[in-house]
């Protein structure tokens, strides 16, 4: 599979996307507002150049359509780092609503606790799945540290506003927490996906039935990692670059438009 050659050289740069969101906490202080814009992945010129070029040229014609390519390239819509910015909101709304959306199987069927944590460790699996997907588009570090990105805040939204939990030290002291998680979960899932089905099966264990569950029910797991997997390797960059059916879930800004 085509996904599987490109894993272990993204397994070193795992890291990197993970602790990006702890380097942006502390230059701008643990307990600011969680309404702070994300940071953004580094992109260099000469590809913020391609991605301008390639978006103008689809865009639209005639007088008008030259008008809107030229207020979109002064205001920084073509670069890499917005684009990816756009994509990486619709992939990260579609991992974030898994556990509502499926409740039933992974609640009823899977056996785990309905909680926070459970939460999370869904989503982070989801944002695992598409990250791998990701590594074999163009400008896949960028589009990755995004959607670590939108990951991330959401967390510390959920905990200030959904949660009630105002002081910075806490929410400091459980995002360390969370991004100590997704750092290894990234990992072991990887690993996971290179070798063989028990490893899949261990890494499941431990990251999302934190070392519970029975064996039925991580074997369903580790056949729909398997099957999610080879569906997105099968997709069309433009058909996942737009959110098409991820999961099974359409994203929220496509539901209901004609053709999506």
């Amino acid at each position: 599979m085509a996904l599987f050659v490109l894993a272990r050289s993204s397994i070193q740069s795992a890291r990197a996307f993970a602790t990006s969101w702890t380097h942006s906490k502390q230059a701008g202080g643990s307990s600011a507002p969680s309404s702070t814009a994300p940071p953004t992945g580094a992109a260099t010129n000469t590809t913020e150049s391609e991605e301008s070029k390639a978006a103008a040229a689809a865009a639209p014609s005639g007088f008008y359509g030259g008008f809107l390519r030229s207020l979109a390239k002064v205001t920084g819509h073509y670069t890499v780092s917005q684009t990816a910015m756009r994509s990486t909101h619709n992939f990260y709304e579609i991992c974030a609503q898994q556990l509502q959306d499926k409740r039933s199987f992974w609640i009823d069927t899977c056996g785990l606790p309905d909680n926070f944590q459970t939460w999370f460790s869904i989503t982070h699996l989801h944002v695992w799945l598409l990250m791998v997907r990701i590594r074999a588009e163009d400008h896949g570090k960028v589009f990755q540290q995004q959607l670590v990105n939108h990951f991330f805040h959401d967390i510390e939204d959920r905990m200030r506003y959904n949660h009630k939990i105002s002081s910075g030290r806490i929410i400091s002291t459980y995002m360390h927490d969370f991004l100590a998680q997704f750092h290894g979960g990234v990992l072991a899932y990887d690993e996971g996906m290179c070798k063989d089905d028990p490893i899949m099966a261990a890494a499941l264990w431990r990251n999302l039935f934190t070392s519970s569950g029975n064996p039925a029910q991580i074997a369903i797991l580790v056949d729909y990692v398997r099957r999610e997997l080879q569906r997105l390797d099968t997709m069309s960059s433009d058909d996942f670059l737009e959110s098409r059916n991820l999961f099974g879930t359409q994203a929220p800004a496509l539901r209901g438009v004609p053709g999506k």
